[in-house]
């Protein structure tokens, strides 16, 4: 689904069947940037999934790098906050 550009059905099997996503593969579905307003918007909410379904299974470090990536920095470090790595908190900050 991923290589066929698919990503809002590879992102629903993903979260149905509960499959455990590794960075690589989370990366793989994140959309590149774009300045096109309604791919923008697209992106985000892709990006907003993904960042949840990693949250979701306990990678909170990588939950928020696409957090930012999604320009939700509360959100980003909260996740690391979660993570209880302190260089990783104060690095962000």
């Amino acid at each position: 689904m991923i290589s066929l550009g698919d990503l809002h059905e590879a992102l629903r099997i993903a979260e149905e069947q509960g499959v455990k996503l590794k960075e690589e593969m989370a990366m793989k579905l994140c959309p590149p940037a774009t300045q096109d307003p309604m791919k923008k918007k697209s992106r985000i909410e892709i990006l907003l999934k993904v960042a949840k379904i990693v949250k979701k299974q306990g990678d909170f470090k990588l939950g928020a790098k696409i957090y930012t990536m999604a320009n939700e920095k509360i959100k980003g470090i909260k996740c690391l906050l979660k993570s209880g790595e302190v260089k990783s908190v104060i690095s962000f900050a």
